[in-house]
C-alpha cells in the first residue's frame, strides 16, 4: 500500500499548515496503514509524530528534508531512517546540519541505515552516490529513465488548495514582503488517499514496488530508560554521597541518633532507586555557586524534606527539625524521577550552563527547545498589515483582544471587535487566514529554565541544534524526558539576585557582613514589618491578596508567615476567615481527635498542608509515610477508584489501631477535601525563608533595600520607598546619576529610569561630565551635545523633570526656544555659549501640569502636589491607603482621578472611582442612594475626604464611600484681639458656607483654634462684614 513520506508540518516553520493531529487523522480517515513526515532541516516533531502516528495504529516513517550543498549546488535530498540505527544517524545528521554543516560529503559517513531520496528535478546524469539511494519522481516523470530505483515522491504543505493563501501569507511574514511579493505555494500539495496515490503513480508500477519494499519492515524502538550521567568515575556514586551527606550532619553539629537515622534511611531509599548520582550532580552544581560567591537560596520544593539535600546543601532548612517529609520528595512505592530545581541568581545564569558544559562535556548536556507561537493579537497584526490595514486600525483591533482571548472567543463576545472585521471585505478575508495561522509555532526559542544531561553523548537519543551558551535539544521538554534522559531545571530567580547584590552592598557601604543563611527566622522587627502588610519588593507577598491576608493573620512567628503563603491560594483561601478567628480566640479550634490533634494545633485545626494529610494517616490507621504519599496524590488528582481502595485500607488501618470509626470516617472525609488544594509544607516552608530574607533586609536596612530594588525594577518601588520614609530629591543636569540612588534618605532618580530616553544619551551625558565638567547654562549644554541630540523630542523629557530648573525655571520657555537655540548652536558653535541669546518669554506649566509630566516620565511627580498640600493641612484624621484593612471603616485624603457612571438594573445611577494619595491607588463603590445625595461635588481633580467601609473584591481593597467631603488647599486666617465678638464672628461665618477651614488667633492670649463648626466660601463681602471685628483676615 501507497505510505505518504514527504510532509512538511508546521515545524517547517512558515512553510505548512499541517498540524501533526490532523495529519495522522486524516491520513487514518483515508486508510493509510504508514505515514511519514520529512520537515525543513529538523527533527523538531519527529518524537511527537511517532508517537501519535503508533498510537493510532500507524506505522511512522521518520525523515527529514535536508538542504545540502552538493558539488557546488545546494539540493534538497529526502532522507528516511530504515530503523533504528538510521534513526540514530538521522539524529546525528541533523544535528551537524542545525550546527552549520552543509556540505554532503562532510555528512555522508552519517547515511547508513538511512535511505536518500534525490527528487527527479535535481538529478543529472553521472550523479555518484555511495548510499542507499532513489530517484523521488512525481507522475509526470512516468517514461524517463534513471540510474537509481525510483520512489514516489509527493509533497503534503495543507489539506485544502484554498490553504495555499494561509501558506503565502505565511510566507510574506517570513520573509518580511508585502503579500504580492511573497512565493506561491504550488497546486495540489494536498493529502491524497492511498488508492488516489497509487492511480497518479499506475505509470511507474516499479516506483510503488520499491516503496513498498522499503517501508514495509521499517520499524523503531524508542529507549525510555532513564540515562542518568556518572559524577565520578573513580568512585562508587553510593560511598561518596554518604560520605558527602555524613560529612555535611558533622559540620552542622546534628549529633542526635533521630538525625543519623533519618539520613541511613534516606541514603537507603536513594541507592535503591538508583539515584546518588542525581543527587552528587546536584550538589556540584549548587558547591559551584557557592565557590563564586553566590547565594543559591534555601532550596524550593518538596526537595527541603531531605535531610541528605540539608546535609549537602543543597537545601537551607532543617527538616527533622522543621517537621518535613522525605517521603513527600521521594517515596520507594511510588518511582519518580526526584525533582530538585536548582535557584540561582538570574544575573549568573549562563556561568552556571558554562560550567554544565564544560564539566560534563558540550554533547552531554544541552538547553531545551521551546517554540514560539502565534498569539491571538500578532496573528491580527501581521496578517491585516498586509491587507493593508493602517496603524491606527490595527491598534483599535489588538486593543480588543485580552491575554485570555483566542479569535474565536473574541469575534463571538465582542460586537465591536466583530463590526471592526465585517465592516470591509478584505478584513474578512485576513481574519479567516489569522485564525488559520493563530497557535501555529512560529519560530523556536529556549526554555526559561531546563537543562538535560547524560552519560553518552546525547544525539545517540535525540537531535540537537546549536546554541549561544550550549548545544539545544531539538526536542521539547516532555519528548526529553520521555526519551529517559535527565532534565534539570536552573531557574535564575531574580530575587536571589536582590539578596545577594544587598549583602554586597551593605558589606561594601557600611561594613556590615550578613551570613543569609544565618537570618533569625524568628526576628521580631522582620515579623513586625509582615504583620503591618508592608511587603512591596518581598518576594511572594507583594500582591494586594497576600498583603491583606498579613494585615489580617499578623504574624508573631515565622510559622504563620508560612501559614499566611498557603493559605493565600485558592481552595485554601475559604479557610481565612477561620484560621483568623481561631488565630484570635474568636472560633473554638477543633482539633478532631487527641491522636491526631499535635499535627493540626499549628494550624489551628485546619489542614493547610499536603504533609499532614500524609502525617494523619500515618498515625490515626497505620499507613507507611510512602502509602500516605499515595494517598495524598490519589486525593489531589481526584482518581475515584485509588481513593475507594484508600478509604478501605484507611477504615482498616485505624480499626486494627482501635480507632472511632465515625471519627476515621470524619477524617478521611476532610482529608480528601484538604489533600485537593493543600500546599507543599516543604515548597512553603523554603520560599518563606527566602521571603523573611528579603524582608530582614528591608527592615533593618531600608535605604540598601530599596537602592537595590530601584535600580533592579519598577517605580512602584519609589512609591513604596517614600510611603516608608523616604522623599524625593530634586532633580538638576548636574548631579542628576545614570542608576537611581539613594543617600541620606532621599532617592536620586537616574537617567536610565525617564521613560523611553535614549541610553546612549544617557550614558554621554555622564562620560560628558566627567571629562569636562559641570554645565554652566543651557547654552552651554546644547553646545556641547552632539548634533544627532538636537532634537526637541529629545531634550522635551530633560527640560520636564525640571533639568534645568537651576537655570531657568520656567520649563515651558525652554522648551518653546530650543528649535532657535539649536540654530544658534550650529551657526555660532562653541561661541554660542558666550553670546547673548534673545529669550522668547512663554506661559509656564501650572502646578498641577509639571507633577503630571514628571509623573508619566519617571513614574512619580517631583514637583509639590495639590494634594501633599491638603495633607499637611488636613483638618480630619484620615489613612494612608497602604494602611487600609478589609472590613474596616476608613477615611482616606485623596484626589479623584476617574468617575465612571453605570444605571443599575432598577434605574438607579451609581459610580465606580479611581482615586489616589499620591502614593497608592484605590477603587471607591458609590451606591445610588449615597450617589444621589453626593452627585453634585464629584469633579475629577478634585481633593476629598472619603469616609466609608473596606471589602476585598478580586483580592484588592476597595471602599464602600458613606461620606464625602471637599479637601481645601487653602485656609481663612482670622487674627482676634480677644473673645469679646465671638459671638458675632460667628453669625457672619455661618452666611458664608463653603470648603475652606477657619483659624482664628487671639493675640492677648496666643491661642490658636481650628473651628469645628465653620467652613467658608471665599468672598469679599466675608471678609467686608469681619473687617469691624477683625485685627485681620487673609485666606492662604
Amino acid at each position: 500500500m501507497f505510505a505518504q513520506l514527504d510532509t512538511k508540518s508546521v515545524y517547517s516553520f512558515m512553510d505548512s499548515v499541517v498540524d501533526l493531529p490532523s495529519y495522522v487523522k486524516r491520513a487514518k480517515e483515508l486508510g493509510y496503514q504508514a505515514l511519514g513526515l520529512m520537515d525543513r532541516d529538523n527533527l523538531y516533531a519527529a518524537y511527537h509524530f511517532a508517537q501519535l502516528a503508533t498510537k493510532n495504529g500507524l506505522r511512522p516513517l521518520i525523515g527529514m528534508e535536508a538542504n545540502l550543498v552538493y558539488e557546488g549546488r545546494m539540493i534538497a535530498f529526502r532522507l528516511l531512517a530504515k530503523n533504528n540505527q538510521g534513526y540514530k544517524n538521522l539524529m546525528k545528521l541533523a544535528t551537524e546540519l542545525s550546527s552549520g554543516q552543509g556540505e554532503f560529503r562532510a555528512l555522508s559517513n552519517y547515511l547508513n541505515e538511512i535511505a536518500l531520496i534525490l527528487p527527479s528535478e535535481e538529478w543529472e546524469p553521472g550523479m555518484a552516490f555511495e548510499s542507499d539511494v532513489f530517484i523521488g519522481v512525481r507522475p509526470e516523470d512516468a517514461g524517463k529513465e534513471f540510474d537509481y530505483p525510483v520512489l514516489p515522491l509527493h509533497t503534503v504543505r495543507y489539506f485544502d488548495n484554498v490553504d495555499r493563501s494561509t501558506i503565502q501569507m505565511l510566507h510574506a511574514i517570513s520573509q518580511n514582503v508585502s503579500l504580492s511579493e511573497a512565493s506561491i505555494c504550488p497546486m495540489n500539495q494536498l493529502l491524497f488517499s492511498p488508492q488516489e496515490m497509487e492511480s497518479a503513480y499506475s505509470d511507474i508500477p516499479d516506483a510503488l514496488n520499491n516503496l513498498d519494499q522499503l517501508v514495509s519492515d521499517i520499524t523503531y524502538q524508542f529507549d525510555t530508560e532513564l540515562k542518568l550521567p556518572r559524577f565520578n568515575r573513580d568512585m562508587l556514586a553510593v560511598d561518596q554521597l554518604r560520605q558527602l551527606a555524613q560529612d555535611g550532619l558533622e559540620t552542622k553539629e546534628l549529633t542526635a541518633s533521630v538525625y543519623q537515622e533519618r539520613l541511613d534511611k534516606e541514603l537507603a531509599v536513594i541507592h535503591q532507586m538508583g539515584f546518588d548520582d542525581y543527587f552528587l550532580i546536584v550538589w556540584d552544581l549548587l558547591r559551584f555557586g557557592r565557590s563564586r560567591g553566590y547565594y543559591m537560596g534555601m532550596g524550593r520544593g518538596s526537595a527541603a524534606g531531605s535531610l541528605v539535600a540539608y546535609a549537602l546543601d543543597i537545601t537551607g532548612i532543617d527538616p527533622v527539625k522543621n517537621d518535613l517529609l522525605f517521603e513527600r520528595f521521594l517515596n520507594e512505592e511510588r518511582y519518580t524521577m526526584p525533582d530538585i530545581d536548582i535557584d540561582l541568581p538570574d544575573i549568573y545564569r549562563s556561568e552556571f550552563l558554562h560550567y554544565v558544559r564544560d564539566r560534563y562535556g558540550s554533547m552531554h548536556s544541552a538547553q531545551i527547545v521551546t517554540f514560539s507561537t502565534f498569539g491571538a493579537k500578532q496573528a491580527i497584526r501581521d496578517v491585516f498589515k498586509r491587507f493593508g490595514a493602517k496603524e491606527f486600525e490595527l491598534s483599535q483591533l489588538s486593543k480588543k483582544i485580552s491575554f485570555r482571548d483566542n479569535l474565536t472567543s473574541v469575534y463571538e463576545k465582542n460586537m465591536s471587535f466583530r463590526q471592526l472585521i465585517n465592516q470591509r471585505q478584505e478584513f474578512q478575508r485576513a481574519f479567516e487566514i489569522a485564525k488559520a495561522i493563530e497557535g501555529q509555532p512560529r519560530q523556536t526559542s529556549i526554555h526559561a529554565a531546563g537543562i538535560v544531561m547524560s552519560d553518552d553523548d546525547l544525539t545517540e537519543h535525540i537531535p540537537l541544534k546549536a546554541g549561544e551558551d550550549m548545544m539545544v535539544t531539538q526536542y521539547d521538554a516532555s519528548a526529553v524526558e520521555a526519551n529517559g534522559l535527565l532534565k534539570m531545571d536552573f531557574l535564575g530567580l531574580r530575587n536571589l539576585t536582590f539578596v545577594q547584590k544587598m549583602k554586597e552592598k551593605l558589606e561594601e557601604e557600611q561594613g556590615v557582613v550578613i551570613d543569609i543563611k544565618s537570618i533569625d527566622l524568628e526576628d521580631s522587627q522582620t515579623l513586625a514589618l509582615f504583620a503591618s502588610g508592608k511587603t512591596k519588593g518581598i518576594f511572594q507577598f507583594e500582591q494586594a491578596g497576600a498583603i491583606n491576608l498579613l494585615k489580617r493573620i499578623k504574624p508573631s512567628q515565622f510559622e504563620e508567615v508560612v501559614a499566611t503563603t498557603s493559605l493565600n491560594r485558592p481552595g485554601a483561601s475559604d479557610y481565612i476567615d477561620n484560621f483568623i478567628a481561631r488565630k484570635y480566640g474568636k472560633e473554638k479550634v477543633d482539633l478532631i481527635d487527641p491522636v491526631v490533634a499535635p499535627i493540626l494545633e499549628p494550624t489551628y485545626g485546619i489542614m493547610l498542608y499536603q504533609e499532614q494529610v500524609m502525617q494523619i494517616a500515618q498515625v490515626f490507621a497505620g499507613f507507611t509515610l510512602g502509602k500516605a504519599d499515595l494517598l495524598r496524590r490519589a486525593m489531589s488528582k481526584k482518581d475515584a477508584n485509588e481513593m475507594s481502595k484508600m478509604s478501605e485500607a484507611f477504615m482498616s488501618g485505624s480499626q486494627q489501631l482501635g480507632r472511632n470509626p465515625q471519627i476515621a470516617e470524619r477524617l478521611f472525609s476532610m482529608m480528601a477535601k484538604f489533600a485537593g488544594y493543600g500546599f507543599n509544607r516543604s515548597h512553603a516552608y523554603a520560599y518563606s525563608a527566602l521571603a523573611f530574607q528579603l524582608a530582614y533586609f528591608k527592615s533593618h536596612y531600608p535605604q540598601v533595600f530599596y537602592d537595590v530594588m530601584l535600580n533592579y525594577s519598577s517605580s512602584d518601588y519609589i512609591k513604596d520607598a517614600i510611603g516608608n520614609g523616604f522623599s524625593l530629591a530634586r532633580l538638576d543636569i548636574n548631579r542628576i546619576p545614570f542608576h537611581d540612588k539613594i543617600s541620606d534618605g532621599k532617592i536620586v532618580l537616574g537617567l536610565k529610569t525617564i521613560k523611553g530616553f535614549p541610553r546612549d544619551f544617557a550614558l554621554w551625558i555622564i562620560e560628558d561630565r566627567k571629562e569636562n565638567g559641570k554645565y554652566v547654562s543651557i547654552e552651554d549644554f546644547l553646545t556641547r551635545i552632539p548634533k544627532k541630540y538636537q532634537k526637541v523630542e529629545v531634550l522635551t523629557p530633560l527640560v520636564h523633570i525640571g533639568l534645568f530648573d537651576i537655570f531657568e525655571t520656567n520649563r515651558q520657555k525652554i522648551i518653546g526656544n530650543l528649535s532657535n537655540l539649536f540654530t544658534f548652536v550650529n551657526e555660532l558653535g562653541s561661541l554660542f555659549a558666550e553670546s547673548s541669546y534673545s529669550w522668547v518669554d512663554y506661559d509656564d506649566y501650572s502646578q498641577i501640569d509639571r507633577y503630571n509630566l514628571e509623573q508619566e516620565l519617571l513614574g512619580v511627580g517631583l514637583s509639590p502636589h495639590p494634594l501633599h498640600l491638603a495633607q499637611k493641612m488636613a483638618t480630619h484624621p484620615y489613612q494612608p491607603i497602604s494602611d487600609l484593612t478589609v472590613n474596616s471603616k476608613a477615611t482616606v485624603l485623596v484626589q479623584l482621578e476617574s468617575i465612571r457612571i453605570i444605571r443599575t438594573k432598577k434605574g438607579d445611577q451609581m459610580a465606580f472611582l479611581s482615586v489616589s494619595d499620591g502614593i497608592n491607588k484605590l477603587d471607591v463603590t458609590i451606591f445610588p442612594e449615597t450617589y444621589f445625595y453626593h452627585k453634585d461635588k464629584l469633579k475629577e481633580g478634585g481633593l476629598f475626604y472619603l469616609e466609608g467601609r473596606t471589602q476585598e473584591r478580586d483580592g484588592r481593597i476597595q471602599l464602600v464611600l458613606a461620606n464625602m467631603e471637599e479637601a481645601s488647599t487653602e485656609r481663612f486666617w482670622i487674627l482676634l484681639e480677644n473673645h469679646e465678638k465671638d459671638l458675632e464672628i460667628s453669625k457672619i461665618l455661618a452666611k458664608y458656607p463653603g470648603n475652606i477651614p477657619v483659624i482664628i488667633r487671639y493675640q492677648e492670649s496666643k491661642e490658636t483654634i481650628v473651628s469645628q463648626r465653620f467652613r467658608v466660601s471665599d468672598e469679599v463681602e466675608l471678609q467686608k462684614e469681619l473687617a469691624q471685628y477683625t485685627l485681620k483676615t487673609v485666606i492662604r
